[in-house]
């Protein structure tokens, strides 16, 4: 045979027709694996939410996965017991959850070293004067955690996963280290950067946004929740001098371009920031 002579069609055919097969074949293996991987994925959370006592978590999971529950119980009708039971006993806990919220999550709080504000009360919590909001939606069983910057997370409301997210956010803020004399120094470059640019004098009364927004484009892991509490630290235990000039914060009565400040250091929305000639 003549190397320029086609291969016989029928081998051309039968190796194009196994091709297609097993492209089938994988199709459908992977659409089984991707089924068994989120029926185990299932059984893990309601697994680890049974454990912890989370009820709400299971109930928001069980309502999501209402399709992949019915194909579970097609392929195991003895599933349909168990699944109906941990639904029921969820209910009936959240029901209890819901009566007993106030109480359990103070004494939650207390044991984790997160009191509540003394203003608070149900549905709305606050915690580091008014820092954090906790608001829990009872009727469908969701939590909404906030803070001066705006919403940081929603999740069901089951109280340690409360604690566990206020905690985190809490640690997030608070735990830092500081360092005021390296915070104002980057506050005054940060605001010969802007004035510079823009042909403005030193001394110019900044809006506190600017430096912000410029912190959030040059600053990786910028947060500005974050730079609000240096700040009310930085107001209070200083330094507020650099370079022969004292730092000035200026009050606006624009509550979406100012920030407010948080503990002492509050008093009302600052606006603006500028450096005064000592």
């Amino acid at each position: 045979m003549n190397l320029s002579d086609p291969f016989p069609e029928s081998l051309i055919a039968f190796t194009g027709e196994q091709a297609f097969k097993e492209l089938q074949h994988k199709k459908s293996i992977e659409l089984q694996l991707n089924e068994i991987t989120n029926r185990q994925k299932f059984y893990a959370e309601i697994n680890n939410y049974l454990k912890k006592n989370w009820v709400q978590h299971i109930l928001v999971i069980l309502k999501k996965e209402v399709q992949l529950c019915k194909r579970i119980i097609e392929d195991n009708p003895h599933a349909q017991e168990t699944l109906e039971s941990i639904r029921n006993i969820a209910q009936e806990k959240a029901i209890e959850l819901k009566r007993q919220f106030p109480a359990y999550l103070q004494k939650a709080c207390e044991q984790n070293g997160l009191p509540l504000d003394k203003e608070s009360r149900d549905p709305q919590y606050t915690f580091e004067k008014g820092f954090f909001t906790l608001v829990i939606d009872h009727h469908e069983g969701r939590a909404k955690l906030s803070n001066y910057e705006g919403r940081l997370c929603e999740f069901p409301a089951d109280v340690d996963a409360v604690i566990e997210y206020v905690r985190k956010e809490h640690k997030r803020i608070f735990g830092k280290s500081f360092d005021g004399q390296k915070f104002i120094k980057k506050l005054r470059a940060n605001y010969l950067a802007i004035t510079k640019r823009d042909g403005l004098p030193d001394g110019y009364d900044l809006p506190i946004r600017r430096i912000t927004t410029r912190l959030g484009k040059n600053e990786k892991g910028f947060r500005t929740d974050e730079f609000i509490m240096q700040l009310s630290r930085l107001v209070v235990e200083g330094p507020t001098e650099i370079d022969k000039r004292r730092l000035d914060l200026q009050q606006t009565k624009d509550s979406n371009q100012g920030m407010y400040l948080h503990g002492l250091a509050g008093r009302g929305y600052i606006g603006y920031i500028t450096f005064k000639e000592v």
